[in-house]
């Protein structure tokens, strides 16, 4: 007699238990999600601007002298002073020819203007000295110097007539800045050129001296600088 060992109904449902989890057949099991790896995010760190300090322009001329304050020169016997006391500024101006009795205008070049400054040098001492002509005598504004204006008529003594100061319309009753007399072009006393400074406040220098200087100038910005004697230099703001 042959005997069949028939498996308990239990026992075959955990052989097919098993069989899923090897992975094969239509049982095939779940695999594990992967824990996920943290991701680093780069940081930058936060950057302070710091805010510009204002820029500060610095002053050309900090020692510059105002308008009327005199500069000494010299020493002793020449002790003497100058200062740049006034300023008048136009487009135009006229002056008058006392040869034809007429006036003619002057104008500037586009985009320019005249500058008129006056100045006042005085010999304290008791010995004549050289003092600096106009064509030395410097305006600084914006970076740039400009010298006098050489095309301005000034006055010429012919040797048969007398010297005659010119007179410019706008400013002929502008005194100077010692006396009763009225101003004429720095360097000539009544028309006639003055070769030296002589002593005493009767015999000052007191005029004028024309520039072109572009239309933007202004006086606050501007200086203007005398050398006397080739070591001592004044300068003087016009505003």
């Amino acid at each position: 007699m042959r005997f069949r060992y028939v498996l308990p109904a239990a026992c075959i449902i955990a052989l097919i238990a098993v069989a899923g989890c090897t992975g094969t057949g239509i049982f095939s099991g779940l695999a594990p999600t992967p824990s996920a790896t943290p991701t680093t995010v780069a940081t930058t760190p936060s950057t302070t601007i710091p805010t510009p300090e204002p820029t500060t322009i610095p002053v050309p001329y900090p020692q510059a002298r105002a308008l009327g304050e005199k500069f000494p020169f010299g020493m002793g016997k020449v002790a003497s002073n100058g200062t740049v006391y006034r300023y008048w500024i136009n487009d135009t101006y006229h002056w008058h020819n006392d040869v034809d009795n007429r006036y003619y205008t002057e104008t500037a070049a586009a985009g320019y203007k005249y500058l008129f400054v006056f100045v006042q040098m005085t010999n304290s001492g008791d010995t004549r000295v050289w003092y600096p002509p106009a064509r030395t005598i410097l305006v600084h504004y914006d970076g740039t110097t400009y010298t006098h204006d050489y095309t301005h008529y000034i006055p010429d003594k012919a040797e048969d007539d007398d010297a005659k100061p010119i007179e410019i319309l706008e400013i002929q009753y502008f005194g100077k800045l010692s006396g009763d007399e009225y101003v004429e072009d720095f360097g000539y006393s009544h028309g006639t050129t003055a070769d030296f400074l002589y002593p005493g406040t009767s015999n000052s220098l007191d005029g004028y001296i024309i520039y072109q200087v572009p239309g933007s100038l202004r006086p606050e910005k501007t200086y203007v600088e005398i050398g006397f004697n080739g070591q001592d230099t004044g300068i003087w703001k016009l505003a």
